[in-house]
């Protein structure tokens, strides 16, 4: 019953994730908190395009690809969301929750997002950052347990952000940070 990013994933449907990391038509998405559904999906060519089409210009700076980032990110949960069921994902997540299928806490919003930043980097479309590992806050005791996915600007690889789609609904574009920051606790309400 105690959700709200303190579950480990679920270590059976995560193991050969990356032999899902082909090609957008086919790869896997986490729900129901802790990764407890893992579920196979992917993209139309003409859902593709979209996203292809989202980093047309191609970003002059590493600030105005992270903005591409984040609106491509937006636009695949709106994608996959009505395919897996998590179209009505809310924001957040409940700290008890009895029905979590189709809502996501933060390990699924991270590992979504992680997969979402491999296929985008992958395509040839983030060229300025590479993916980084996911990040982790908390302890129970300073703040709630909390995870995001991260990326790692190319030229500067001190400039670490995070990619945090947990705070918003489905579809809407994730925030990115710095990593330093995010680990202070930021949240877009303490802007």
């Amino acid at each position: 019953m105690m959700s709200a990013c303190s579950m480990a994933p679920a270590a059976g449907f995560l193991k050969e994730h990356h032999n899902d990391l082909i090609v957008q038509e086919d790869f896997g998405v986490c729900q129901g908190y802790g990764c407890r559904y893992y579920q196979k999906t992917g993209l139309e060519p003409e859902e593709w395009q979209q996203i292809v089409d989202v980093f047309v210009p191609v970003a002059e700076n590493a600030a105005q690809e992270r903005q591409l980032i984040k609106r491509a990110i937006g636009l695949l949960e709106s994608f996959v969301g009505p395919k897996t069921g998590t179209d009505r994902d809310e924001a957040g997540a409940q700290v008890i929750s009895f029905s979590t299928r189709g809502q996501m806490d933060c390990i699924d919003e991270a590992f979504n997002a992680s997969t979402y930043l491999f296929l985008l980097r992958k395509a040839g479309l983030i060229r300025l950052h590479r993916l980084g590992k996911p990040l982790h806050r908390g302890n129970y005791i300073t703040r709630w347990p909390h995870k995001a996915a991260t990326i790692h600007q190319i030229d500067d690889f001190d400039a670490h952000y995070v990619v945090d789609s947990w705070f918003h609904a489905n579809g809407e574009p994730p925030e990115i940070v710095p990593a330093a920051l995010w680990l202070s606790g930021w949240s877009p309400d303490k802007k």
